[in-house]
């Protein structure tokens, strides 16, 4: 059995480890020939994502994922994820300074009365803030009067999504974070100069001009994205995992359709592990990403042939049966999908109208429609249909 696997699809850029693409230990490193000798191997994987921002700009995101083995236990991991590599408003989004998650900035510029301007930040997400995508709060609050008796009810709040201003009490959910990384009790007459002193921006006594951007500890824990990852390479280490074990936790703690608020934690981390992330793994163990024909089954005068492909949140194993007697898809189905709920997984749903246009298209796929919002699943179940095709034309 013939079997297609993504290459320039994907556009990966490999050092493989591991299996048949293991580097051998260095003889300097360890003694050779001895039974006790641990089989020290390094792997590398670079995995290149394509797609949108949630603001519907492009996007490309290098996910990094490197680091040595120890009789098969990871004993050093390096994972980053680049967004926009090689260009010149490349950025790690392991950076505090990079990516807008559970982080404050502020700004103070100094007035020729004496006064400052303010311009403070809070990005993060509470249910106490909105429901469903609103829970997730994007806030700035300013003033061009800040004195050392300003407080935090004096500042103007704007709700960023919405362009519109909020009332205090409002804006006390998400300015509540950053208060308690300060270690102050937020209330409508605490004075901002302890709000911005974590930033750098006040000290003895006086404002100090310039800007800064600190972490907080969000909703559910986790901090800034970065600090999230740095959390999941602490506890993949701690736990003494293999290359597999990790691939496995990604799999099944993929908690993308999971509210936030309900996910489990790990070590202070609550990134959905989307496929993505266990495409990475799955590239640093095999070398590349498989893609096409699995298997297929003949019964009662139909074939049912077994593909995989890839869609957003991971594997999709789709089974597209055939007549036997008029060589034509009856039906199309999706035994295996980690699509998220609500985009992706309305498509892959028994008898969705996206899988019912597959098998009225079957003779032009090209004329299929890809669904907005969902182009990754939309082409994955495409590409499935494309792939039985032409292996069950080829029995």
């Amino acid at each position: 059995m013939d079997r297609k696997w993504i290459s320039a699809a994907v556009a990966l850029t490999l050092t493989f480890g591991l299996g048949a693409c293991s580097t051998a230990p260095e003889e300097s490193e360890t003694e050779q020939g001895t039974e006790n000798t641990p089989v020290v191997e390094t792997f590398s994987a670079e995995y290149e994502m394509q797609g949108t921002t949630s603001a519907g700009l492009p996007k490309n995101d290098t996910f990094i994922f490197e680091g040595t083995t120890t009789d098969g236990i990871i004993t050093e991991l390096n994972f980053d994820i680049i967004r926009n590599k090689g260009m010149e408003d490349e950025y790690s989004k392991k950076d505090i300074m990079g990516y807008m998650m559970n982080v404050s900035d502020a700004s103070v510029t100094a007035n020729e009365d004496g006064t400052y301007t303010l311009s403070l930040g809070a990005n993060g997400y509470d249910t106490a803030y909105g429901e469903g995508s609103a829970a997730q709060f994007m806030v700035t609050a300013a003033t061009n009067n800040l004195t050392t008796e300003t407080t935090f009810k004096d500042l103007t709040f704007t709700d960023l999504a919405t362009q519109s201003e909020i009332d205090v009490e409002r804006a006390m959910i998400p300015f509540g974070y950053v208060a308690r990384e300060a270690g102050v009790e937020l209330t409508p007459d605490t004075l901002v100069s302890d709000l911005i002193a974590q930033h750098g921006l006040y000290k003895d006594g006086a404002f100090v001009e310039g800007s800064n951007r600190i972490s907080f500890a969000g909703f559910n824990g986790g901090r800034s994205y970065g600090e999230q990852i740095d959390a999941i390479v602490d506890y993949i280490l701690a736990n003494n995992m293999t290359l597999e074990d990790v691939y496995e936790m990604f799999q099944t703690v993929n908690q993308a359709g999971t509210p936030i608020e309900d996910r489990d934690t790990i070590s202070g981390a609550t990134i959905s592990f989307v496929g993505d992330f266990q495409r990475m793994v799955y590239v640093a163990i095999h070398g590349e990403l498989f893609q096409g024909v699995v298997t297929h089954t003949t019964a009662d005068g139909k074939t049912t042939v077994e593909v995989v492909t890839q869609g957003y949140g991971g594997e999709i194993e789709t089974h597209v049966t055939f007549d036997d007697e008029t060589k034509r898809i009856e039906s199309v189905t999706v035994r295996d999908a980690q699509e998220s709920d609500g985009i992706g997984a309305v498509l892959t749903a028994d008898g969705s109208d996206f899988l019912n246009s597959l098998v009225e298209g079957q003779d032009d796929l090209s004329s299929v429609e890809t669904v907005s919002g969902a182009t990754m699943t939309s082409n994955a179940l495409i590409d499935a249909v494309n792939y039985a095709l032409e292996y069950y034309n080829g029995l």
